[in-house]
């Protein structure tokens, strides 16, 4: 089975859509009152959640399943055009999903739960 290439999967993750996320979970920090730089480590991980795994997830699980309509409608997107190959965007939105769901588990129950 062929493999997709490294820009067709970066193009399917649609990193443009991850700034909204990020910059949404960064505000949350700084208004909760408590200072990013004492849990550094933790605010960088949500802010990496957020936007590369959860948002990137969301990309990836959606044009799998609009493939057909996209095949139609926006034919030079990865998945029907044939850059990420046969079921390889499934794949890959199901190991973005399981990354998501490792990183929110290492961030606690709390945000695991969200």
């Amino acid at each position: 089975m062929q493999t997709p290439k490294p820009a067709a999967v970066l193009e399917l993750l649609k990193p443009i859509t991850w700034f909204a996320p990020m910059w949404a979970f960064a505000c949350g920090i700084v208004s909760s009152g408590v200072s990013p730089l004492s849990r550094w480590s933790f605010a960088l991980a949500g802010v990496v959640l957020a936007g590369p795994l959860v948002c990137a997830t969301s990309q990836a699980v959606n044009d799998w399943y609009d493939r057909h309509v996209d095949a139609i409608n926006e034919p030079n997107r990865p998945i029907p055009s044939g850059r990420i190959p046969g079921r390889w965007g499934f794949y890959i939105a199901c190991l973005w999903t399981v990354l998501s769901l490792a990183v929110a588990a290492a961030l606690g129950l709390w945000v695991f739960a969200a």
